[in-house]
């Protein structure tokens, strides 16, 4: 794949309408944005292709709104709406808004409820749940959350049985906060292999109707230095 692919997708995707994109789509361009944010902020020489932290700080925070309306709408999936509440959480890592994240954080600890034994039941055992705790665990410091965590992504059995993409967000939440030795060595290799794998099916079929899932995709392998050449 070119390396200008990705600045050629990055230059569309700057003129996509938030009100227009489904709740999905935002999530997908909340992650893309945050991947540019990340090259940018390690390589300030990049604002001249990318724009300055300033302008993507607003692209994100108007993403993040709009995204917001969606955190307590029960006609959406729960496994779905907890994916939307993790990804506030990881904006708010970027941009400070303390009303933004008490909302998210609410939220989460409602669908985080407490059995009549006093135990912590969770949502399924999905790459959104485990997001959802390793952020309560990043702002709150309770261990259970993180703990919890740790025994859904390291449950690879379910890797082929999920979309592949939604573990990469998973595991690169966890890897941010774990010291957990073994578990950096394990995925080190087959992170790169999983997201390598869904670059070529880009490749071949191709970014049509699949623009913002592209853009998340391949900011993260751009992020990584890992672009390929055609």
């Amino acid at each position: 794949m070119k390396n200008d692919f990705f600045h050629d997708l990055y230059m569309t995707i700057r003129d996509v309408r938030v009100r227009d994109c489904s709740a999905m789509s935002l999530s997908h361009l909340l992650h893309g944005y945050l991947s540019v944010y990340a090259m940018v902020r390690v390589s300030p020489t990049l604002e001249r292709e990318y724009g300055t932290l300033q302008e993507i700080h607003g692209r994100l925070r108007e993403i993040a709104k709009e995204l917001s309306k969606t955190m307590k709408d029960t006609s959406i999936e729960l496994d779905e709406r907890i994916g939307y509440v993790a990804d506030l959480m990881d904006a708010y890592q970027t941009y400070s808004d303390m009303d933004l994240l008490n909302e998210a954080l609410d939220v989460a600890y409602r669908i985080l409820t407490v059995d009549e034994k006093g135990e912590i039941v969770i949502a399924g055992r999905t790459p959104n749940v485990c997001r959802l705790l390793c952020n309560c665990y990043y702002f709150t410091g309770e261990e259970w959350c993180l703990e919890m965590a740790k025994g859904i992504v390291g449950d690879y059995d379910n890797l082929e049985k999920k979309q592949a993409w939604q573990w990469l967000r998973a595991v690169s939440c966890f890897k941010n906060l774990s010291e957990d030795m073994i578990f950096w060595a394990r995925w080190k290799q087959e992170e790169k292999e999983v997201l390598g794998n869904i670059i070529v099916s880009i490749e071949n079929i191709g970014i049509v109707g699949k623009e913002t899932f592209c853009f998340e995709l391949l900011g993260m392998w751009e992020l990584k230095g890992k672009g390929f050449e055609l």
